[in-house]
């Protein structure tokens, strides 16, 4: 997606497709109604977590809102696309590999900044994360409980619990995220 006018008429098309007013939306999703007319005519462009709670609350595939290829083979680069960010640009996430149903997962490539503190909100419809980090060192906070990777270290876990990833160190943090979906 090399800019975010395909997030706003994908919105705009999926909700026409649902029948939904934006006033409808607002009430679904937490987002002000003002927020999802201006990302619709690509005024504004949104927060990560404003993406998910718009998928979250339309009960939609967070690609669904991101425009894709159906080339089929497609050199991907991070330099040709838009990233997400949230917690003040200290996390940028590239979807790389949007939601298929054929495969049944979407996959990220995230850079996580020095002093990111980001709690990303529950993937209500997804049921498994995989986290690689291949860079630097973050620390995963899934409820109660601190798991600190390093560079070669991954995990799996349930994204519908409440998680943060944390960059305490001095280096940006490259991490691989992949969801998966029931």
């Amino acid at each position: 997606m090399n800019d975010f006018s395909a997030l706003g008429e994908k919105l705009k098309n999926t909700r026409n497709k649902m029948g939904l007013s934006l006033s409808q939306v607002s009430s679904m999703t937490g987002v002000s109604k003002t927020m999802l007319s201006q990302i619709e005519r690509s005024e504004s462009i949104p927060t990560l977590a404003t993406v998910w709670k718009i998928a979250n609350g339309l009960k939609i595939k967070f690609e669904t809102l991101l425009a894709y290829t159906d080339k089929s083979y497609d050199v991907k680069s991070i330099d040709n696309m838009v990233p997400l960010k949230d917690n003040d640009d200290h996390i940028l996430l590239y979807c790389i590999f949007p939601f298929s149903p054929i495969s049944g997962f979407e996959f990220f490539y995230g850079i996580i900044k020095p002093g990111c503190h980001y709690s990303a909100v529950h993937h209500k419809n997804s049921n498994k994360e995989y986290l690689l980090v291949s860079q630097g060192e973050i620390k995963l906070v899934i409820g109660a409980n601190t798991y600190p990777l390093k560079a070669g270290s991954a995990i799996e876990f349930d994204p519908r619990e409440g998680h943060t990833y944390i960059n305490d160190g001095e280096i940006d943090a490259i991490a691989h995220f992949i969801v998966s979906y029931e």
